[in-house]
């Protein structure tokens, strides 16, 4: 969030331009540029993009960014005007917080989160041609989640079958969960029309239901 912006001190010098204050959740950072993006909001934030960014004026209106919007920031004479910025809205992380009480329900303390990202250690690997019997998967609720059904079996890099490298498996990827040690990617999704999510996590396809369908992945072997 911007939580004010003010010209540069004098001994910056001439040519540095203004310097802007951006405020997340109370964490105040130097912003040189007189934009920003959603993106670059929720990264100076340290929360995943996916569970969004609101803009909070000075008479606590709130309004949602859209992912990719470039936001002007305005200098002006002292502080200008206080914006403030926090992470997603309340019903997504809501809904998370519900998924995340699914997870548990079934994997016990084997499952941690981060934002929108979830990790379920020790998962089970059907078969013996893979070179883990068990291996922690992450996956992550993308954006526009419940709408938008998740994808991808994260596992950390060095997964085998039969000593050799899986179909639609890669490694390492860039877009990493924010778990440690490198990490492999299996392209997977739900069957088409399978993805039917309720109003609540308990009345239709939920995370929990994704997770445990990444056993059927397995079974195919490579």
């Amino acid at each position: 969030m911007t939580e004010a912006v003010k010209e540069a001190p004098a001994e910056h010098g001439a040519g540095h331009g203004p310097t802007y204050f951006i405020d997340t959740e109370g964490t105040i950072h130097e912003w040189s540029s007189p934009t920003i993006t959603t993106e670059q909001i929720a990264q100076l934030g340290g929360w995943d993009v996916s569970a969004g960014v609101i803009e909070i004026d000075p008479d606590n209106n709130e309004r949602t960014l859209a992912v990719g919007e470039v936001v002007e920031l305005e200098p002006g004479h002292g502080f200008a005007k206080k914006v403030r910025w926090k992470r997603g809205d309340n019903a997504f992380e809501a809904r998370l917080d519900l998924e995340m009480q699914l997870l548990q329900g079934h994997f016990g303390e084997a499952v941690a989160r981060n934002g929108a990202w979830f990790l379920v250690n020790d998962y089970l690997v059907p078969g013996k041609e893979w070179n883990r019997q068990k291996t922690p998967v992450a996956f992550r609720a993308q954006v526009g989640y419940p709408g938008t059904p998740p994808y991808g079996i994260f596992v950390p890099a060095g997964i085998r079958f039969n000593g050799a490298l899986p179909q639609n498996y890669q490694e390492p990827v860039g877009d990493r969960p924010p778990f440690p040690g490198d990490w492999g990617l299996f392209s997977w999704s739900p069957d088409d029309g399978q993805w039917r999510p309720g109003p609540a996590p308990r009345e239709g396809s939920n995370l929990l239901n994704f997770a445990l369908g990444f056993a059927h992945r397995f079974r195919q072997g490579a």
